[in-house]
């Protein structure tokens, strides 16, 4: 674990140390501001043909600026999530789920964007639909997102003396996923640059997501046997699957398997402390009686 050790001090806890630290929050903000200001400034440009700009910013109008800052707010979200991986497999699917919850503000947002206010509402009431839809699922997600964390209790998996080394372990699995993640952000920074349509691969990254876990919950097994436990993990890899389906789903039926995403996280967090607490109970009237 010493060459393990190494890696990880040179790559994950730096990055880790710079993306947590208290002027990144500020940094965030301002990047944000910026970049609205600058794609309405562009969007301003186009508006009154002042001159002719160049490749994709002669295409971006002032409806997009708002869908552009959408997806730069998720592009600090999943790397936030990068970070929150190793602390716990609940904590993970929690921010998955806020994310999924931007995801579908994104989608109602984009479909703003395609509104065009020179023609009656009526004769666009299916785009109208489509934000409600997305609006409503996304609501309907952070609400339930509340009682999920509430549900958590957060029980170490692992002796006190193999919790380095599996957090270390957890670590390492973080920082293959940053790597994933940022050759995919540099991929539909390209596509962005060269086609002018904006296409996050979000569920490429759920994808990988779906990979991590799995390689958390067999990493787990080698520190726990215990039933509720490999319950535990294996359904929320459920949770993560089902988080992906909903991103590949047409409108409607992506909020609606949104909902039941974070539905099964509640369940699985549900029955594993009923399961747990019953379980506790059964051995404490077992000792009881053998005294």
């Amino acid at each position: 674990m010493n060459s393990l050790d190494t890696i990880l001090g040179y790559t994950y806890r730096p990055l880790e140390l710079f993306w947590q630290g208290k002027r990144i929050a500020k940094l965030q903000s301002i990047i944000l501001i910026i970049s609205f200001v600058f794609c309405m400034g562009i969007a301003l440009i186009n508006h009154f043909s002042l001159f002719v700009l160049p490749g994709v910013f002669a295409r971006l109008h002032f409806l997009q600026s708002i869908e552009i800052c959408f997806t730069l707010l998720l592009f600090f979200e999943m790397i936030s999530l990068v970070f929150v991986i190793p602390q716990s497999i609940a904590n993970s699917i929690g921010k998955q789920i806020e994310i999924l919850s931007l995801v579908l503000l994104r989608s109602s947002f984009k479909e703003f964007s395609h509104f065009d206010f020179h023609l009656p509402v009526q004769d666009q009431l299916q785009p109208v639909f489509k934000m409600i839809s997305d609006g409503v699922g996304s609501s309907i997600v952070f609400l339930l997102l509340s009682l999920f964390y509430h549900l958590q209790q957060h029980r170490p998996v692992t002796a006190p003396k193999d919790r380095v080394q599996f957090i270390m372990l957890k670590q390492y699995i973080a920082l293959l996923v940053f790597i994933s993640f940022f050759f995919l952000a540099i991929n539909d920074g390209y596509n962005f640059i060269n086609t002018g349509v904006l296409v996050h691969s979000i569920d490429q990254f759920y994808m990988i997501l779906i990979f991590a876990d799995l390689l958390f919950m067999l990493v787990a097994f080698k520190y726990t046997l215990h039933y509720p436990d490999v319950f535990r993990y294996a359904g929320f890899v459920l949770v993560t699957v089902f988080i992906r389906l909903s991103l590949l789903a047409p409108v409607y039926y992506n909020a609606l398997l949104a909902i039941f995403a974070v539905f099964f996280a509640i369940a699985v967090s549900y029955a594993h402390n009923i399961f747990a607490l019953g379980r506790l109970n059964y051995i404490t009237r077992k000792n009881n009686s053998l005294q």
